[in-house]
C-alpha cells in the first residue's frame, strides 16, 4: 500500500513556534522582575518540604509560559478573524495548517484500498 499521508506544511511549524517563543520571552520577563522573583522565592521556601527536589519557581514559570503562550495564540486567532494580516504578522502565517487526513479518513482509505486490492 502506498503512503497517502501528506507532508506537514512548514507554515504549521511557524504557527506553533512563534507563539511558543513569544510565550517564553513574556514568561521570562514576568519572572525577572524582583517583585515576582521575591514572591516565588517565598513560595519556594514555604513549600520546599512538600516534595523532594520540588522547585516552585520552575513549576510556576512553566505554568506561566503555558498560559501566556495559549493566551497569545488565542488573541492572535481572534484578531485574525477580523484582520487576517494581523494574524499573519503575529503567528508568521495566516493560513490554518492542514495536518493531513484524520484517523477516520485514513481508516476509510485503508478499507477501500483493501477492497480494491491495492
Amino acid at each position: 500500500m502506498r503512503n497517502t499521508l501528506t507532508p506537514i506544511d512548514p507554515r504549521a511549524y511557524i504557527r506553533t513556534y512563534v507563539p511558543l517563543l513569544v510565550g517564553m520571552v513574556l514568561g521570562w520577563l514576568v519572572t525577572t522582575y524582583t517583585v515576582v522573583a521575591d514572591v516565588l522565592a517565598a513560595l519556594d521556601e514555604t513549600l520546599s518540604g512538600v516534595g523532594a527536589g520540588m522547585n516552585v519557581e520552575a513549576l510556576l514559570t512553566a505554568i506561566a509560559i503555558a498560559i501566556v503562550t495559549a493566551l497569545y495564540y488565542w488573541i492572535a486567532r481572534q484578531l485574525g478573524r477580523r484582520w487576517p494580516q494581523v494574524e499573519q504578522w503575529l503567528l508568521g502565517s495566516a493560513t490554518i495548517p492542514d495536518y493531513g487526513p484524520s484517523r477516520d479518513e485514513i481508516r476509510y482509505m485503508m478499507k477501500h484500498a483493501k477492497a480494491e486490492g491495492n
